[in-house]
């Protein structure tokens, strides 16, 4: 009869010991990855780019990102807009979630305003005041762009940037309607490309203030590099979310960012950081009426 001694003794030993290393064997694993980590990401340069994703995370949305152990320049800042795209799949991602979840125990309508509540906690409602003011601004009836600079920056909502707020949700709160119960997936696209439209339109685009602001960081440091990261972020998003679907709701949206850019050129001479706010939000919302369409 096999003694309880010869169980850590002898043979068989218990299973643990095959599946915790020992004490030398974690040293030398740790010992390993000390020396490698460094290599690896001296050669891969991960530092840059980690730091670049928190930031964006950090400026996109309410999601903790962390500390900074030194002050972010503006160069750092601006080249952080390579992964916007990817905070917008985390945006997606989550609402995607949510809605699985709210499937199981609400209607499709309080699943469509769940969503909306949601997206507008992670992102703070930041890029909502940019369409409000954009909008105020560019249907003033002014002409003069000093004149429509100083309504953009005026704290009071007006008249045409509260219409587009409640046009802009309702188009939104119907297309995720149909979306939910058609095709959920594409709920994690519709974040995406609206992000990837502030960089297109950052790419494409000079900042109009003379006196600078907090968009011109942005259209100061988006190079080629910038625009095909988010590109390709974009586009493998796009084709997996919804396949041709997806590839023409990125299409589309970087068609309907050009324009905006044109539109811009012309009247002001560039753009500013409401204009990248309302191209962020009309894009999603275009986004969601091309997903939702051919459905009934």
């Amino acid at each position: 009869m096999t003694s309880p001694a010869s169980l850590t003794n002898g043979w068989p030993k218990p299973a643990w010991r095959f599946i915790s290393p020992s004490g030398d064997c974690r040293r030398n694993l740790n010992n390993l990855i000390s020396t490698l980590w460094p290599r690896f990401n001296r050669f891969f340069q991960l530092t840059p780019i980690i730091t670049q994703i928190r930031l964006a995370l950090s400026f996109l949305t309410a999601l903790p990102a962390g500390t900074f152990s030194a002050e972010v320049s503006p160069e750092t800042m601006g080249r952080s807009q390579s992964w916007f795209p990817l905070v917008g799949l985390i945006i997606g991602l989550l609402l995607l979630t949510l809605t699985l979840f709210c499937r199981c125990f609400f209607a499709t309508q309080i699943c469509a305003a769940c969503v909306l509540l949601v997206h507008f906690l992670l992102t703070g409602g930041f890029h909502l005041d940019g369409l409000a003011d954009t909008t105020d601004g560019m249907m003033s009836g002014r002409q003069e762009k000093e004149k429509i600079f100083s309504i953009m920056k005026d704290s009071y909502l007006g008249s045409m940037g509260a219409a587009s707020l409640i046009l802009l949700l309702l188009l939104k709160f119907s297309a995720i309607t149909v979306i939910i119960d058609k095709l959920p997936a594409a709920l994690a696209i519709f974040p995406v490309c609206g992000r990837y439209a502030i960089v297109q339109l950052t790419f494409t685009s000079a900042y109009a203030r003379a006196e600078g602001g907090l968009g011109a960081m942005f259209t100061n440091f988006c190079g080629q590099r910038e625009w095909l990261t988010a590109g390709v972020i974009s586009l493998s998003c796009a084709l997996l979310g919804s396949g041709f679907k997806g590839l023409i709701c990125l299409l589309m949206t970087a068609a309907y960012t050009y324009l905006i850019a044109e539109v811009c050129r012309r009247r002001l001479g560039g753009i500013t950081g409401d204009i990248l706010g309302f191209a962020c939000e009309s894009s999603e919302a275009l986004v969601l009426i091309i997903l939702a369409a051919g459905f009934r």
